[in-house]
């Protein structure tokens, strides 16, 4: 499935935008995100957030080559 930059491209070339500026015209819309991501990053009190998991499969299992697979 294309992404918004399929119909952005769409729309840029019906503007009259040259092909050249289409990569950059991508991009300024995202440098929010990028900033907002990055001062995440700096911030001393921001943890990580990993949820609890716990296996529940089988057991330790013996390898068996491919050519032995059915």
């Amino acid at each position: 499935y294309p992404n918004v930059d399929f119909y952005s491209g769409l729309i840029y070339q019906a503007m009259g935008f040259p092909m050249d500026m289409f990569t950059v015209l991508f991009a300024i819309p995202r440098t929010a995100g990028w900033l907002a991501h990055y001062r995440e990053l700096l911030d001393q009190d921001a943890r990580i957030a990993r949820p609890r998991q716990t296996y529940s499969g089988a057991p330790v299992r013996d390898y068996v080559p491919l050519t032995e697979r059915a």
